[in-house]
């Protein structure tokens, strides 16, 4: 029996080290403006991209220019768009069959990469219409549906939005000190969370579209400024008092 659980952890470390082995990927080719960019190293197993694509060609790398060592992430079907739901990918030397399709030149593409997955998620990111904030932490609480307390839209850039107001413990409710973000004035279908439960929004700048159901908790009761960048996938929050 110690044999078998010393092969499962040596099996469970693998996959472990597996998913986290890339430190960087960049993007290269036609479609990049300036001809390459750094991702963006979210975790361990999340890369993105947020911003504009040209029409043309994109490739991932493990490095910005291929040398020994390196590959790309190539997709596992021939013309692949870079807008999709999901398509796997694999590891390869060959440029000719690496290359991901940008279709139309925008300003707001955006996608990830799940290397634990070994997939690519990417879409052509429209600003949302509304934004709202409840929880246990605001006035409103959780049986808020209809009342959610409504976010400023920026005149400059519609992806951002803001709001100022008070957060504290509200004990006489569930989960009396957390709240989250949502698209519309109730619970479904779009929402945004922190990647873990429970996270500080003064520290925590990061946070996903969809997922699992995680809030934010507060740490200091008070007066809030809080920015959100929805493109982006940031927040900024500030105590004003």
């Amino acid at each position: 029996m110690k044999k078998i659980f010393m092969m499962v952890m040596g099996l469970v470390a693998c996959v472990t080290i597996y998913a986290q082995q890339y430190q960087e990927l960049w993007i290269t080719g036609s479609a990049v403006p300036g001809g390459a960019q750094k991702l963006i190293k979210v975790s361990d197993n999340d890369f993105k991209y947020a911003g504009r694509l040209q029409a043309g060609e994109l490739r991932i790398s493990t490095t910005k220019k291929l040398r020994k060592g390196g590959f790309y992430l190539a997709p596992n079907q021939p013309d692949a768009n870079i807008v999709n739901k999901g398509l796997g990918y694999i590891e390869s030397t060959d440029s000719k069959c690496s290359a991901w399709q940008i279709v139309v030149s925008e300003d707001r593409y955006r996608f990830h990469i799940d290397t634990e997955k070994k997939q690519l998620y990417g879409e052509l990111f429209q600003p949302w219409g509304e934004l709202f904030l409840a929880g246990g932490a605001t006035e409103v609480g959780w049986k808020s549906e209809g009342r959610m307390l409504l976010m400023k839209q920026s005149v400059d850039n519609p992806c951002v939005w803001t709001w100022e107001g008070e957060l504290k413990q509200h004990p006489e409710v569930e989960e009396p000190g957390s709240f989250k973000f949502q698209g519309q004035d109730r619970w479904h279908p779009k929402a945004i969370h922190p990647y873990v439960q429970g996270a500080d929004i003064l520290t925590d700048k990061r946070f996903r579209t969809g997922g699992a159901d995680t809030k934010w908790t507060l740490s200091s009761e008070g007066r809030y400024r809080i920015k959100v960048d929805l493109f982006n996938e940031t927040v900024q929050a500030e105590l004003v008092k």
